[in-house]
């Protein structure tokens, strides 16, 4: 039961007791005038039985002349008239003894109530003291969840920070492109290769495989650990999990973009990433003016573009 339920449940709880209650109380006063009102028979009857007691031992004593006989008669007097009072008044004390305990129930009736209604606020206590915890371990799941993606994320850029393409020079080395930049560099390798708009999937492919094997150790890895991160963004079990893919779409680069969408569509990436780009919508912000065969886009679900 929720805790809605258990709200639900002490409020019509608390109406009954207080409708019962109300009951109950009048009950009880009634019980108390009937033993108020018994109880001074009783007695009344009990002194009545005292003082006809002591009158007839004064009488026997001032009148006795046949002392045998005149006990007797006082015995007699005394059984049939003081224990018969007297009996009346235990029948009266018996009958408040048991008013007594009628009273005793209703009060007894009452606690137990009150006691069920405190169950329930424990029951409810525990139940809003369940709740906090499964908010705090929610909260300290997605803490949790959020540092090692944020690591993650940190992670991936600097690996794509530390990309850079040289070029022999006048002075040695020298740096043609470095960080996101190189993106737009390796597309235009890409394209300069391939030089058909034309070109069939299958022909694509084989051109992006001899690309991605001239570039493997800036491609590969970069490729690698971006799926990575969003296949663990996609085995949690976090409640939102486009607002995290939809912070790393957006530090996508428009070169980042275009071979992203080749990669997924050769074997590197088709089995595994490419499910994983359309579930999210990774290639949303697509400048499908970069695509070297327009045709190529229909190789997508419509979703990967949402």
């Amino acid at each position: 039961m929720n805790k809605r339920d258990l709200e639900l449940e002490i409020r019509n709880a608390s109406i009954r007791i207080e409708d019962r209650k109300s009951k109950i109380e009048s009950e009880i006063n009634e019980l108390n005038e009937k033993i108020n009102t018994f109880t001074k028979r009783a007695w009344k009857f009990v002194w009545s039985g005292v003082i006809i007691s002591i009158l007839a031992v004064i009488f026997y004593l001032c009148k006795n002349t046949e002392k045998g006989f005149g006990l007797n008669l006082l015995g007699d007097f005394m059984a049939g008239t003081v224990a018969s009072i007297w009996s009346l008044a235990g029948l009266f004390f018996i009958y408040v003894a048991f008013l007594g305990q009628k009273q005793q129930l209703l009060s007894q009736q009452l606690e137990i109530m009150y006691s069920q209604l405190e169950v329930k606020y424990t029951r409810l206590e525990l139940a809003g003291q369940r709740e906090e915890m499964a908010q705090q371990n929610s909260t300290l799941r997605q803490q949790k969840f959020e540092n090692t993606f944020f690591q993650l994320l940190s992670n991936h850029n600097s690996i794509v920070n530390s990309i850079d393409l040289l070029r022999n020079g006048k002075n040695g080395r020298e740096v043609v492109a470095q960080g996101r930049d190189c993106f737009v560099t390796f597309y235009n390798r890409l394209n300069k290769a391939i030089n058909n708009d034309n070109i069939t999937l299958k022909e694509m492919n084989e051109k992006y495989d001899v690309f991605f094997r001239a570039n493997v150790a800036d491609l590969g890895h970069y490729f690698g650990n971006l799926y990575h991160i969003i296949k663990f963004i996609d085995e949690s079990d976090m409640d939102n999990k486009k607002r995290y893919t939809n912070f790393i779409r957006a530090q996508l680069s428009a070169g980042e973009l275009i071979l992203l969408f080749y990669n997924c569509l050769s074997d590197y990436g088709k089995g595994k990433f490419k499910p994983l780009i359309e579930k999210y919508s990774l290639i949303k912000n697509l400048n499908t003016e970069l695509v070297i065969n327009s045709s190529h886009v229909t190789e997508y679900a419509k979703k990967a573009f949402k």
